[in-house]
């Protein structure tokens, strides 16, 4: 019990919201990376506005949280990697 309420308490991070559909949310933007170092200015947008849609509760800071954290994610070549693995997790 103590250490579930450490845990709690020692957690910095602060979207929770971002972390309970990231997975979801890289796998509708991957689309966008394909062939591609970084996604083009007019795919950003596209990008807030899809993630909007199948999203809704995340706001717009949010939503700029993800789509930079999935870039970093491509440009390190781990964005791949992450929804292969997430295909093959059981009960997926």
């Amino acid at each position: 019990m103590i250490d579930s309420i450490r845990t709690i308490q020692n957690e910095r991070r602060v979207h929770h919201e971002v972390r309970e559909i990231f997975v979801r949310a890289c796998t509708l933007l991957a689309p966008f990376f394909k062939d591609n170092k970084e996604a083009p200015g007019v795919s950003k947008f596209a990008m807030t506005h899809m993630l909007s849609d199948h999203f809704p509760t995340l706001s717009g800071s949010q939503t700029q949280i993800v789509i930079s954290t999935v870039e970093r994610l491509h440009r390190e070549g781990r964005l791949q990697t992450l929804l292969e693995n997430q295909t093959r997790a059981p009960g997926t």
